[in-house]
């Protein structure tokens, strides 16, 4: 299994960019940042889309790599040409990511998802995990490197947040309670409120 991807995590923007490979005569997975997430300070709400999905499809029915359905968390990770993915419990050290959505297309998924982990073969998405990063009230996570990593809030990070909280039915950073700034998907309506260290 190959995972091509490239991704760079700022403060103010999560920037996506991909580099997507050729066909191969085996099922290949890879993984795409999502395009929309957005760290600030201060938002204005997009206007939110409605997509349709099927919550009750798991990777599973799609024979995807790993066995996965909503709400189930995973840890994703490894070079450019040979990423990795495995099932991890939420919230665990080694859980970087949160399944979203389970689709049979990345094109399905919200656009203010943090990541697309998509497996394809002779070239063509044979299903799709759309992830968000696995988040917690009180747990640190250092966003510098290739992947999101959970850390000791006392350790030194390239990019480290701590979450003090999430905020639901809202794309407002700015009514975040304890923190000054967040994360915000304004697509699916909420906030992780945010410190960075």
């Amino acid at each position: 299994m190959i995972i091509l991807r490239r991704a760079g995590l700022a403060l103010v923007t999560v920037v996506a960019v991909a580099v997507l490979g050729g066909c191969a005569s085996e099922t290949e997975g890879r993984a795409l940042p999502g395009a929309d997430a957005v760290a600030s300070t201060t938002t204005t709400p997009a206007p939110a889309t409605s997509r349709s999905t099927t919550a009750s499809t798991t990777a599973a029915d799609l024979d995807l790599e790993v066995d996965v359905e909503p709400g189930d968390c995973v840890a994703l990770g490894g070079a450019v040409d040979a990423a990795t993915i495995d099932n991890a419990d939420c919230g665990s050290r080694t859980s970087n990511y949160k399944v979203v959505d389970v689709v049979t297309s990345s094109d399905e998924c919200s656009e203010d998802i943090d990541q697309t982990y998509f497996e394809t073969l002779w070239g063509v998405e044979t299903g799709a995990l759309c992830l968000d990063i696995d988040w917690k009230v009180g747990e640190c996570m250092d966003l510098g490197g290739e992947d999101p990593q959970r850390i000791d809030c006392s350790a030194t990070a390239i990019l480290g947040e701590k979450v003090s909280e999430i905020l639901t039915g809202t794309s407002d950073v700015n009514e975040c309670s304890f923190s000054d700034s967040g994360y915000v998907y304004d697509e699916r309506n909420f906030v992780v409120c945010t410190d960075s260290f």
